[in-house]
């Protein structure tokens, strides 16, 4: 691969980081506001667009944040395919590229639908019944309710993953040449940030699980109903909010690795 190609393939990383950190961000604020009584909503990667939108300029900048999803999942799929974080071909190996390649899809289809939002032609009305629609698919299919509960468990699984990469801060060995008098901060934001988007993933793949057991396609959600899931819960409006902050925290962490990460493409 030449030069010139690897640069910008790097350039694609660093924005589809920095882009990806803004909807978190974005999606922490506005659940924290709603927490704390100041506003907001409980909020979607979808209603993060829209904000986006509703925002002085904000075409512009969502035209700019489109971008950067789109860089994101190239980037996602370079990984899966050219291997380049070294994962191999054993099975671990395989089921991390897998993951690239899942991630990809998601942030291209969430790039696809701001791309859509800045034309005018998506509202993101129905985004969050995208969970029941694949659940009520799925039961529709011969063992489709156990195939249903296989995949929620995996959801749990990756919630769990980032749970504990957030309690062992493995993820900082993704990032080098840290300022040393931001090192401990910056850690801790990704370690709440970390932990924060393994409880949702985790809650997620509960109610998916839980929806497929029941054949209750209805019960089944996204991000929103993983946040309504906490907020109904004892001291709910509490965890919400810390939830909130520790996905503002997940954000910011990104904006490091779009400074810091080696990206490297052989």
């Amino acid at each position: 691969m030449n030069q010139q190609r690897k640069h910008w393939i790097e350039q694609f990383a660093k924005a589809g980081y920095v882009a990806k950190g803004m909807v978190y961000v974005l999606v922490g604020v506005l659940t924290a506001m709603a927490a704390f009584g100041q506003g907001g909503k409980k909020a979607s990667n979808t209603d993060a667009l829209l904000q986006v939108k509703s925002l002085p300029g904000g075409g512009f900048l969502l035209g700019i944040l489109a971008a950067g999803l789109l860089g994101y999942c190239v980037w996602r799929m370079i990984q899966a395919i050219k291997d380049t974080e070294d994962k191999g071909s054993n099975p671990k190996g395989i089921a991390s590229r897998i993951g690239y390649a899942i991630s990809s899809i998601l942030y291209g289809s969430l790039a696809f639908l701001a791309f859509q939002i800045l034309s005018g032609k998506g509202s993101g009305s129905g985004s969050s019944s995208k969970e029941k629609d694949m659940l009520s698919e799925l039961l529709d299919k011969p063992f489709g309710k156990y195939l249903a509960i296989i995949i929620g468990l995996i959801v749990i699984g990756r919630g769990l993953n980032q749970i504990y990469k957030g309690i062992t801060a493995s993820f900082m060995k993704d990032v080098t040449g840290l300022p040393r008098d931001r090192f401990d901060v910056l850690k801790k934001a990704g370690q709440a940030g970390f932990s924060a988007r393994g409880i949702v993933f985790s809650i997620i793949g509960f109610l998916f699980v839980r929806a497929a057991w029941l054949q209750q396609p209805q019960e089944a959600g996204g991000t929103t109903s993983a946040f309504s899931f906490l907020q109904t819960s004892p001291f709910g409006n509490i965890l919400l909010g810390i939830v909130a902050l520790g996905l503002i925290g997940y954000g910011i962490f990104m904006f490091v690795q779009a400074r810091y990460s080696d990206i490297s493409i052989d």
